[in-house]
């Protein structure tokens, strides 16, 4: 039985995953820019200026806690794409489709909760290729006739 569609699915989820973790290690190398600084900078001024005796947060700290969600964001999609190049690896060939498909749909709903629902269509995705290659049966051939 070819499982192409849930190959293919299972792709497009990795492809989703992959641009989340593109933009987190974008995300990441801009921090040290000056001009991210600036603007940072400029926000959390603005935001100040409309609070009324409010806790202020400085800039250090807002970049500390930006720089850690961005990391918490990088691996949560690492984790993702790896899980789903293992599902794809159970599906080509359709060596454990079954094995697949659980770790599809686990690796949906962690993986959606876990970035936020940040990578939502990427979930949506894997969670499609998961039922698909869970409910999908091999065709059972007729046993073959001997005529005597």
């Amino acid at each position: 039985m070819s499982r192409k569609a849930e190959i293919i699915i299972t792709i497009i989820g990795m492809v989703m995953f992959t641009g989340l973790f593109g933009l987190s290690i974008i995300f990441l190398s801009v921090q040290g820019d000056p001009e991210f600084q600036q603007m940072l900078q400029d926000s959390l001024n603005e935001t100040y200026s409309q609070m009324e005796g409010g806790q202020t947060i400085n800039l250090e700290e807002m970049a500390n806690m930006i720089s850690s969600f961005t990391t918490y964001l990088l691996v949560a999609s690492l984790a993702g794409i790896g899980l789903g190049g293992l599902s794809l690896f159970f599906l080509k060939g359709n060596k454990k489709p079954k094995a697949a498909g659980i770790i599809l749909i686990v690796t949906a709903v962690i993986g959606t909760i876990a970035t936020l629902f940040l990578s939502f269509f990427g979930g949506v995705a894997y969670l499609i290729a998961g039922i698909m290659a869970l409910v999908r049966k091999p065709k059972v051939s007729e046993p073959e006739t001997v005529e005597v």
